[in-house]
């Protein structure tokens, strides 16, 4: 009896212990057939030490503003960040800073989400909208050439998803133990979300709409290419990346080359994305592109 007592007291004071380092409250997901899955809107939370804000409108961004001058960047886990990276470190709240100090009264946001490729984006700027954009930035990546949306219901059935917090800090530190470092999902096992059609085609198709859309409506586009760890070791990208170079190339799209933004391996989480040094690095590549747009429209 005493030995279970002991047991539940060292459970209990593990719990707070977890709790006390970030473990019971999660970033969480909502499901759409439009876009397969964004972050659910007006989340505030502090997870590993970083801070983790989501706006009203679903951004991880400070609130909406039409007064302001706005740009609107869209993008995957790169330009997200994940809890891994703090508020204050991310690349599109160093960009609004930096352009406010250089006189642009200006409210800067990020819309992404992990693993979300153009498709997904474009889904969910047209059912949201652009909030009076006067500049679109997207970063993506080589991949997202051909990674289309593929109308897996991820939300609830992948712990990198959640839709809910976790009831016990314990249970969340275990699934997060098992899904950094002993287990991968079934991909193929993942239902599909009702009535969505995954997209396809010989590229992603949001590609097109973004270029279409901002011709249609008169936004600057710009697209940051980010590298990968790989691409950054050979000095060019690979062959889905240069497809998508090209193609952006092709139609006038103000294009950034991650690999002329100087980074290095110590800028780098993993093999593609950055820590708080890769998000100072993309902040500096794409400010002068904007803040030269932004002064020709004036």
């Amino acid at each position: 009896m005493r030995n279970t007592g002991l047991f539940i007291l060292a459970l209990i004071m593990l719990e707070i212990v977890l709790r006390l380092i970030g473990f019971g409250e999660v970033p969480k997901y909502e499901r759409s057939v439009n876009y397969d899955y964004a972050l659910q809107s007006s989340q505030d939370i502090t997870r590993f030490g970083n801070s983790f804000y989501i706006n009203a409108a679903g951004m991880r961004s400070d609130e909406v503003d039409e007064a302001k001058v706005t740009i609107l960047k869209l993008g995957d886990s790169v330009l997200n960040g994940g809890i891994g990276t703090d508020q204050s470190e991310l690349a599109s709240t160093k960009l609004e800073e930096n352009l406010i100090v250089d006189g642009v009264d200006c409210r800067v946001y990020n819309v992404s989400a992990g693993s979300w490729g153009p498709d997904n984006a474009f889904a969910w700027m047209n059912e949201h909208g652009d909030f009076g954009a006067d500049v679109v930035v997207l970063v993506f990546s080589s991949h997202d050439w051909l990674d289309h949306r593929n109308c897996r219901d991820v939300v609830g059935h992948v712990n990198f998803y959640p839709e809910a917090d976790p009831i016990l800090a314990l249970t969340d530190a275990f699934n997060w133990a098992m899904t950094r470092f002993l287990s991968e999902p079934d991909w193929d096992e993942i239902p599909l979300i009702e009535n969505c059609t995954p997209n396809t085609g010989s590229h992603n198709a949001g590609w097109d709409e973004f270029i279409a859309y901002s011709a249609a409506y008169n936004i600057d586009l710009v697209v940051y290419h980010h590298p990968s760890l790989e691409e950054i070791s050979n000095g060019k990208y690979d062959e889905k990346g240069q497809a998508l170079a090209s193609y952006l190339q092709t139609y006038s799209v103000n294009y950034i080359s991650g690999l002329d933004a100087g980074y290095s391996e110590s800028a780098f989480r993993d093999r593609i994305h950055p820590n708080a040094l890769g998000q100072e690095i993309i902040e500096k590549a794409i400010r002068p592109v904007v803040l030269k747009l932004l002064q020709n429209e004036s």
